[in-house]
């Protein structure tokens, strides 16, 4: 017998809660706001013109961030790309394993805990990809301001008011790895975000992001590591086979939850 599922909880596991719409920071410093810009504007060339590029992250979100949850989600969260069209994403955590996966003609997303998937076509770019899926079901692959192809314009400014430099900081990747990083602070209506880039390297290493209005102010952390902008990507690695005894079901548009709600 066939779960009784729609592809809602599946989503869940995937969004970032960081999309566009709630970018933002803490208290810019009023010293060098220029600065800031120039950084972040930077990074997002530096991102934006790697055609094959992998990186990991370990994200926390508080529990206030996911509906029906009363703690904390804490994930490892692995990410290849191949530009224009290609990405396979994968989340560990203690609600299972959850995939990702666009190879330019379709996209499928996977739950092998409860060993469900549903796909559809998709022939479009990763920013088409992003934009659809956040118009249509309301939820964007893990982390996708990083992976689009202007992360400055299509990202982080789209809806961030200021960019300001908020100094120089220290980021220990472990316990032995001092990294000096450039913190930068992003005000927006929603959320208040800091973000650190690696000065040696010009590459992001960790993310705060604080929801500002909602009770206790939760927050959305993500430490990045192992990135490599020039990853020796294969067409398999964004190739997928449904696993044995898994059951296809429908992707849920919102509007249609919505009105099932």
């Amino acid at each position: 017998m066939k779960p009784n599922l729609t592809l809602a909880a599946v989503s869940l596991a995937f969004t970032t809660v960081f999309t566009p719409q709630v970018l933002a920071a803490d208290k810019p410093a009023a010293a060098q706001p220029s600065k800031g810009d120039r950084i972040l504007r930077q990074v997002s060339a530096k991102l934006g013109g790697a055609q094959k590029f992998s990186f990991q992250a370990h994200r926390e979100m508080d529990a206030a961030l996911l509906p029906g949850r009363i703690v904390a989600e804490d994930a490892c969260i692995g990410v290849s790309v191949q530009r224009p069209n290609k990405i396979a994403a994968r989340s560990v955590s203690e609600k299972g394993v959850r995939r990702f996966i666009a190879d330019g003609r379709r996209f499928t997303m996977v739950d092998e805990k409860v060993n469900v998937y549903a796909t559809l076509p998709m022939r479009t770019t990763i920013d088409g990809l992003v934009e659809r899926l956040d118009a249509v079901f309301g939820f964007t692959p893990p982390l996708a301001e990083f992976i689009l192809s202007d992360p400055y314009r299509l990202g982080f400014r789209r809806e961030a008011h200021t960019v300001s430099y908020g100094g120089r900081g220290t980021w220990f990747a472990g316990f032995f790895r001092p990294i000096e990083c450039d913190r930068l602070v992003l005000t927006g209506d929603e959320a208040d975000a800091e973000l650190w880039v690696a000065v040696s390297d010009g590459l992001p290493r960790k993310l705060v992001a604080t929801f500002k209005h909602l009770d206790g102010k939760p927050q959305l952390k993500v430490e990045f590591s192992k990135w490599n902008l020039a990853a020796p990507v294969t067409p398999a690695d964004f190739a997928f086979t449904p696993p044995k005894g898994a059951h296809k079901i429908e992707m849920v548009p919102s509007a249609k939850v919505g009105k099932t709600k």
